[in-house]
Order: structure tokens, then C-alpha cells, then sequence
């Protein structure tokens, strides 16, 4: 999990540049979320719920001092973390954290999210969140996954590593963003897996969603990150950018000589190669 100083750090630069108990949560809040979205905070702590295999569920906890929500641990093969984003504009004095999970198969599984940096504030409340879910068959009208963008270019063993500021701009025709895609390779030897970072920015440089999500070098091809609250509300026809960064050294992000015709790939804010037009692969997933 990112460390609450990262996740400070990178939320101001982006701005700048009850127990025991069943519940039917709610399907739709007043964010907006689409009905396929289970949405569930720290109210429904304790209780019982059920979700639709391949429905979006997002757990959003927030904090205030340093105490800070981790990994979620999953009793059961039945869900899984697929994203976790920062709950968007940031509060550096309270972060609120935004778990999106997705229903994979039929089961049951508990889910608990542990606090951390309990000892530096000697707090009595727990606030360790636990919920169990019940995932039955499918059929809901779950969140849209349409193709919007893509870089279909076929790849020529080029890729740049993450550890500077790796970023592609990209032009949506939908006005909803509700996941992107990113081909990495492993780059580097290393551990088996590494923390990636996706920020996504506005045409005028600031941040508008923050995502990070734990990459296993055995499946990094195709990465995919989802977008909280169902997806992000995006203006078709201006630019926007997709940046990477993390990876403990381990990942590069692909990249060709021309490709996606709306975008250009840029490393450190200059273009990724002097005497060419470079995109980075990706895709990016819509909405109506």
C-alpha cells in the first residue's frame, strides 16, 4: 500500500500541475454512481451485503491524523481488489480512500480493511472496517466497459521505465472514463510484483484521479486500472493525459515511433524522443 506521505505528496502535485446485521447498500448515491456499483462506507461496518457476479463494489474509508487504511485482506477467491484510488479532490489532513473490488464468482467473502500507524496516537476506537459480502449469479446492469481510445500500433520491443514521469495524452469521445489500460513489460529484474501509480490530469495539467494498484511481473501485459464512483466525468474532444509511475524499478511501459493519432508520449513533460512522434500503448474504457 502507498504510504500516506506518497500518496500527500503526489495529491499536491497533482492539484498544482452495525454489526451482525443485513443491509441492502446502496446501489446509487448522490455521487452519481451507476446502479451496477455497489457502494458501501464505513456505515455499513459489520453488516451483511450481497453483490452480483461481475459487479463493481467500492468501499470508500476515510481517516484524520496519521492512522491510515490498508490492504484490504479477502477471505474468498469470490472478489477481488482490482483498483484503489484516492478519493478525489484530496484532503492531506483527512485521506479518504476508495477500494474498488470486482465480483468474480459466486461465494462468499469477508473483507477487512486494518487500520495502520495506530502507535504513533494512542486512540482507543477501532475503526478496523468488516463487511462480509455474498456474491450470487449474475445479471445486473453492471459498469460500462466500452472501448473509447486505443494506441493499436504493433509494438517494437521499445518501452521506458517507470521510475521518472512516464505520461500519454489522450482525446475522449465519451463522456465518462471508466478504466484504462496500459501494456507494460518486465523491464528489470526484481521482486515479483510492484505498486504502479496511474494519475490522470486535465488539459491544464491538474490531477483529476489518482489510482494505484499492486502489478505481479507474471501479468503485467495488460494492466488495467478502474475509475471510482462508476468513472470520471471527462470532456469529449479535450486532451487529457494518463501517468505512470512506481513499480520498484521493475516495469516499463511499451511505447512505439507514431501510433494513436489524439496523444503523444512525453517523459520528465518533454516528448518521449527528440527526432519523432512516440505514443505509449494503451486503451481507455467509456461510458454514456
Amino acid at each position: 500500500m502507498t504510504s500516506l506521505r506518497s500518496i500527500i505528496l503526489i495529491s499536491g502535485l497533482a492539484l498544482v500541475s452495525h454489526a451482525g446485521c443485513t443491509a441492502a447498500a446502496e446501489n446509487r448515491s448522490p455521487h452519481g454512481r451507476p446502479a451496477g456499483v455497489l457502494s458501501l462506507s464505513f456505515a455499513n461496518n459489520g453488516q451483511h451485503v450481497s453483490a452480483r457476479v461481475g459487479q463493481q463494489i467500492e468501499i470508500s474509508l476515510g481517516t484524520v491524523g496519521p492512522r491510515q487504511y490498508g490492504t484490504p485482506e479477502i477471505s474468498s477467491p469470490a472478489l477481488q481488489l482490482v483498483s484503489t484510488a484516492l478519493d478525489w479532490p484530496a484532503n492531506p489532513g483527512g485521506l479518504s480512500l476508495v477500494y474498488i473490488f470486482q465480483a468474480v464468482a459466486e461465494g462468499e467473502a469477508r473483507v477487512t480493511v486494518p487500520v495502520i500507524n495506530v502507535e504513533q496516537t494512542p486512540y482507543t476506537n477501532d475503526i478496523t472496517f468488516r463487511v462480509t459480502i455474498s456474491v450470487m449469479p449474475g445479471g445486473m446492469h453492471h459498469v460500462s466497459l466500452m472501448p473509447d481510445q486505443a494506441n493499436t500500433a504493433p509494438w517494437q520491443n521499445a518501452w521506458t521505465n517507470l521510475n521518472n514521469y512516464a505520461r500519454q495524452t489522450f482525446t475522449p469521445s465519451r463522456p465518462k472514463l471508466t478504466a484504462v489500460e496500459v501494456e507494460l513489460v518486465v523491464a528489470n529484474p526484481g521482486p515479483e510484483s510492484g505498486e504502479v501509480s496511474m494519475m490522470v490530469s486535465s488539459e491544464a495539467g491538474v490531477g483529476v484521479a489518482y489510482v494505484f494498484k499492486t502489478v505481479t511481473a507474471a501479468d503485467c501485459g495488460h494492466v488495467v486500472f478502474f475509475l471510482p464512483h462508476g468513472g470520471l466525468p471527462v470532456s469529449p474532444g479535450e486532451t487529457y493525459s494518463i501517468a505512470l509511475r512506481g513499480g520498484n524499478n521493475l516495469f516499463g511501459w511499451k511505447y512505439v515511433v507514431g501510433g494513436y493519432g489524439k496523444g503523444a508520449a512525453f517523459f520528465n513533460n518533454k516528448p518521449l524522443l527528440k527526432d519523432a512522434r512516440s505514443t505509449f500503448l494503451f486503451r481507455t474504457f467509456g461510458a454514456n
